[in-house]
């Protein structure tokens, strides 16, 4: 997304950063920890070094997306981590560091599906990249493998048509708990949590 729809997303969030006015535990706790957590974890500055950027990008939106994911990895502790479609290598590696015990599935656009049928319900975190069609995101994003999985969308905003798409996936039954951080689209599906939809300005 170019910055100016990036800063203008912004702007309209403004009254939705830091958690404020979130009175979900879980809630507040994911903001907190994952979404804009600062701290220097151990593995920032190997991946810093494998997948390097430019010095205006070092401290930019492009190292604060990749941050994040290796932080969602670390929060989620996936048995899988599944790549659906054209994540880009240092996305992939961000992602895989952030819990290395996990399996790392890369998987086509047209072939949804989670665990197989009668397989162990393993914790997944599915990655939708931004060449999945929005026509395929719901078949995704409708069947866990587990409760505490999670799906992950890139760049819900980037088209109108994307757009509707991410409104469906939080519609479906199957979400319990959504954040929409603009550049991501994130669903959880813990039944034991209250039913949600968060705008984050991230």
């Amino acid at each position: 997304m170019n910055a100016v729809g990036r800063l203008w997303a912004r702007l309209r969030r403004f009254g939705h950063r830091r958690g404020y006015g979130v009175h979900s535990p879980f809630a507040f706790g994911f903001l907190t920890y994952v979404v804009y957590e600062r701290g220097e974890y151990y593995a920032y500055r190997d991946l810093a070094r494998r997948h390097p950027v430019s010095v205006f990008q070092r401290n930019g939106h492009l190292m604060k997306c990749r941050k994040f994911l290796f932080r969602l990895a670390n929060y989620v502790r996936p048995a899988v981590i599944r790549l659906v479609g054209n994540i880009g290598a240092a996305e992939a590696d961000y992602l895989s560091a952030g819990c290395r015990p996990a399996d790392v599935v890369c998987a086509r656009p047209d072939a949804a599906g989670w665990a197989a049928e009668g397989a162990a319900r393993k914790v997944e975190l599915v990655c939708l990249a931004e060449d999945v069609p929005p026509a395929e995101w719901k078949a995704w994003a409708a069947g866990p493998s587990s409760e505490s999985s999670a799906c992950l969308i890139v760049g819900p905003y980037r088209s109108e048509e994307r757009r509707r798409a991410w409104e469906d996936v939080k519609r479906l039954d199957a979400v319990v708990v959504s954040f929409d951080l603009y550049d991501y689209g994130l669903v959880f599906y813990d039944r034991s949590k209250q039913r949600q939809h968060y705008i984050v300005n991230f």
